[in-house]
């Protein structure tokens, strides 16, 4: 049993949408009156989407997005999986999905369904224990990079451009990170230009790509469909994704000694 809120629009107070429902403010109310609820769940339409779907991370909860915006899903769906730990991503009208892409010229959100459901084994293994990540970022964002931080790296994001110009590409990104095993990772993802950085937390070392894969499952079965190298990933430095499809890719890190570099 669950209960869905229709969040307030931008400047609309209460009483002008239905503010009787499991909004944020008013969660502590209905956990402590209507215990036997299973689980309470925002319908999200505004452009802030992370913030709203945080604001249902908490203790007992179970994540889910009954309705969302079509046009912003195939990015925000990646964060409702990598960071929030959702069980589900319900967009509203999801027919015209195809239409809808076509017209942003973005990814469809059959395509990231498909990525996911590639992770799906791995990430439910890992979202319960932290061990999965999610970026969305925009061309509006405050700010023109999104730092992840999963096992002993940093994942920094910023969106994809073109070269040498260095114009951008898309005006949104987004990818789903999911630890493995140690050093090894799963990213699903579209629009981003993905560097990796040690933790500074974990030691002083320095952070390297060991190999990139762009890889696709069938059967049960991950194959590798490309090896990136080269220009590919600027010279071994980062992982370039394309500005309008959804790829999914295995990451193989590892550290050296911070004087190594230098050398």
């Amino acid at each position: 049993m669950y209960v869905n809120c229709q969040l307030p629009a931008p400047g609309e107070r209460a009483g002008e949408y239905p503010s009787g429902g499991p909004h944020p403010y008013y969660l502590e109310i209905y956990r402590v009156t209507a215990p036997t609820i299973d689980f309470y769940s925002p319908d999200i339409y505004w452009p802030n989407f992370e913030y709203w779907i945080d604001r249902y991370r908490f203790s007992g909860n179970a994540v889910f997005v009954p309705e969302a915006r079509l046009e912003s899903a195939p990015y925000n769906a990646f964060y409702a999986y990598g960071e929030a730990g959702a069980f589900g991503f319900s967009p509203f009208g999801i027919e015209n999905a195809k239409s809808t892409a076509e017209a942003s010229g973005g990814p469809t959100i059959n395509e990231v369904y498909e990525a996911l459901s590639s992770l799906s084994d791995v990430l439910l293994a890992h979202q319960a224990s932290n061990g999965s990540r999610g970026v969305v970022l925009h061309s509006n964002s405050p700010r023109p990079t999104r730092t992840a931080a999963l096992g002993d790296y940093l994942f920094e994001a910023t969106l994809s451009r073109s070269w040498p110009a260095k114009t951008l590409l898309t005006d949104d990104g987004a990818m789903i990170i999911v630890e493995s095993t140690r050093d090894e990772f799963y990213i699903a993802g579209t629009g981003l230009t993905v560097t990796f950085f040690r933790n500074p937390d974990i030691d002083n070392a320095v952070g390297r790509i060991e190999s990139i894969e762009e890889v696709s499952r069938s059967d049960e079965k991950w194959s590798t469909r490309r090896r990136l190298n080269g220009d590919q990933t600027n010279q071994g430095r980062q992982l370039l994704m394309p500005a309008h499809q959804v790829r999914v890719y295995r990451v193989v890190l590892y550290a050296t000694a911070r004087n190594a570099q230098s050398r």
